[in-house]
């Protein structure tokens, strides 16, 4: 399996996902796990019935802040992700590819990087392989529609209100580094 570095968000790694097909069908294999800090948390699953719907841009905070490998097991997705470590030289940057059952991408993010992503078939699957628990106390979002900017490639879209209502990216910034110092 080969690393393509992401260069615009530092750390962040897409790779290709292993794939061995036969009669059956297809058996896929995520990038290992030794790529997290800490070991293997938890398995997510996001179901996403619509075309077009957002999900974003979500990240924790300390002491449950978490490393991601994500994975697009059905259909597909535009993904989108923002570095909101305020001492890397990429804060404030995002980045976007596409994750598709099809293409077989998948993407490593470390701490300190938000992800969201808009669904571009219905009936798509993500898969998240987490290092850390969810908890709701640590849990935030970054208003995916204002000022980061991002050219959603639909423009007639479904998003939560948690979603919508989101964080500034300077408030996230503030609350990630404010988890990390203590």
């Amino acid at each position: 399996m080969t690393n393509i570095q992401v260069t615009k968000i530092k750390g962040v790694r897409i790779t290709k996902s292993i794939s061995v097909f036969d009669s059956r069908g297809t058996f896929v294999k995520v990038h290992p796990f030794r790529e997290f800090e800490n070991n293997l948390d938890s398995v997510a699953i996001s179901i996403n019935p619509r075309l077009g719907t957002i999900r974003g841009m979500h990240f924790q905070i300390e002491p449950f802040a978490e490393e991601k490998i994500i994975s697009c097991i059905q259909g597909s997705v535009f993904d989108v992700i923002v570095d909101i470590r305020p001492q890397s030289h990429t804060f404030g940057k995002w980045a976007s590819f596409e994750l598709s059952d099809h293409n077989q991408v998948q993407a490593y993010l470390p701490k300190g990087i938000a992800h969201g992503f808009q669904t571009l078939q219905p009936d798509t699957i993500i898969q998240y392989c987490l290092s850390a628990s969810y908890s709701p106390e640590a849990a935030y979002s970054i208003n995916p529609i204002g000022e980061l900017s991002i050219n959603w490639p639909i423009k007639e879209f479904l998003i939560s209100e948690r979603d919508s209502g989101g964080l500034s990216l300077s408030t996230a910034a503030y609350k990630y580094a404010q988890s990390i110092e203590n």
